[in-house]
């Protein structure tokens, strides 16, 4: 027969697991207009960072009092984003027809997601810093160069997430949570 105490660390796991979860639908929800995504994204790192440390419950009403608090610069951020993936997609277009490509694609590849690590890392730093964007981004810069296991883990986190998606599209909704936590955890700032 199992203790008390096993049993009440099950349950607890799973509502850690289940707030996880909540999250990446919440932060899902608030990114359908495509330039909110790093605001809900702070949001749900806020509210994973709290639910970690049993501050702020309910979820729901923290979560939607940080996207709102944030949204003003993660729109910012959101459409710099945006630009940058379409410069992306622009350049893998122009190495294709280089000679070379064999060498620059992957290249191409590597500093997308360094990319896309400084950029989550900037979100993590506006969530559990309270910094403003700019700061955020040079602070996350300054943080992936400084400590490349935390950001190896991160990418591997992110790259976990697209092979989520990728296996099972219907996990584009709550992707985001496990996502947001992984950031928080390998943020180190509480």
């Amino acid at each position: 027969m199992r203790s008390a105490t096993a049993r009440t660390n099950w349950r607890a796991g799973l509502g850690d697991f289940s707030d996880c979860l909540l999250a990446g639908l919440l932060v899902a929800l608030a990114s359908v207009p495509v330039v909110t995504a790093p605001a809900a994204f702070v949001a749900g790192c806020r509210v994973l960072d709290r639910a970690r440390h049993d501050i702020g419950r309910p979820l729901w009403t923290t979560f939607w009092a940080d996207f709102r608090e944030v949204a003003r610069g993660g729109v910012l951020f959101g459409l710099g984003c945006l630009a940058a993936v379409v410069l992306f997609a622009v350049d893998l277009e122009v190495v294709a027809s280089m000679p070379g490509a064999g060498v620059l694609r992957p290249a191409l590849w590597v500093l997308a997601v360094a990319g896309v690590v400084v950029a989550v890392r900037a979100c993590e730093v506006v969530a559990t810093g309270g910094a403003g964007w700019r700061p955020a981004f040079l602070t996350a810069a300054r943080e992936t160069a400084a400590d490349p296991r935390n950001a190896l883990l991160l990418a591997a986190a992110f790259g976990i997430a697209v092979l989520l998606v990728w296996m099972l599209p219907i996990l584009a909704l709550v992707v985001a949570g496990p996502l947001a936590l992984a950031a928080v955890a390998t943020g180190g700032r509480r």
